[in-house]
């Protein structure tokens, strides 16, 4: 009996070593959630559409800073922790910049653009009556963007890169009156798009053309092909805006009338 019991103990002890030894054999399976990047892959994040590394940040504490610029448009985006009022003065030796200032009535994400026509040095002065930062960078100008061009935004801002070919476009908004911001179509070098008459920035919507003009429609003639972009100015920060730019359709061509039969 004593003998059985003995053999009984090892085979149990025989399974158990079997047991573990086929265990240690099987992967272990981590399940990832769509928010945990694998450790074995880098996680890649897309930049921000029309920007590039800052040539230089800026804060309440460090609010300002010179730059040698080459020609282009330089992209200034700003975030304020709270509300406060935040005034823009850039200036460059051979050009003048346009300075201005923004009521931020909550936290706020913003831009402005510039053009620069030649090499220059510049210096950007921002300062504002609460906590606030700021990015200087090259904004790119490779446009993903082609007609029909959907836009939204939330106050003062700076839209994509977009392609428009010569032709005649309508430029549609969905705020009227005090609820609208100011829209400034420009070229993709910084300069306005004026109208036909050089008497006005297109689509010629904004706190001056309101009183002549508060519908929601604007059309407006691109006289030659190429790269633009949409600068908002908003009285208020945040506010939401949402404009949008199509093709306008030629018109039908017109068939001869009915004949019209003499009478007898």
């Amino acid at each position: 009996i004593e003998c059985l019991s003995m053999k009984l103990l090892h085979l149990v002890l025989l399974i158990m070593v079997l047991g573990i030894s086929t265990c240690g054999s099987v992967q272990e399976t981590t399940i990832l959630s769509n928010n945990t990047p694998s450790s074995s892959a880098a996680a890649t994040q897309d930049p921000d559409p029309g920007t590039v590394q800052p040539l230089a940040t800026l804060s309440n504490d460090h609010p300002s800073t010179s730059l040698m610029l080459d020609p282009g448009v330089i992209l200034v985006s700003f975030q304020a922790e709270g509300p406060q009022r935040m005034s823009f003065d850039p200036k460059c030796k051979h050009c003048w910049l346009e300075p201005s200032m923004r009521e931020i009535t909550s936290p706020f994400q913003g831009s402005h653009a510039y053009g620069i026509p030649e090499k220059d040095e510049c210096t950007f002065n921002i300062s504002g009556s609460g906590i606030w930062t700021a990015q200087v960078s090259r904004m790119e100008m490779n446009p993903s963007l082609q007609p029909p061009v959907n836009l939204s935004g939330s106050g003062t801002a700076v839209s994509p890169a977009f392609y428009l070919e010569k032709g005649h476009y309508i430029f549609q908004r969905e705020e009227a009156g005090e609820a609208s911001p100011v829209y400034d179509l420009m070229f993709s070098n910084g300069s306005y798009l004026m109208d036909a008459n050089n008497t006005y920035v297109q689509p010629g919507f904004g706190d001056v053309y309101d009183y002549s003009s508060p519908g929601k429609i604007r059309l407006f003639d691109i006289a030659e092909s190429g790269t633009y972009y949409l600068s908002v100015y908003a009285k208020e920060n945040p506010k939401p805006w949402n404009a949008s730019i199509n093709i306008l359709a030629p018109a039908p061509v017109m068939g001869p009338g009915p004949a019209i039969l003499k009478s007898t």
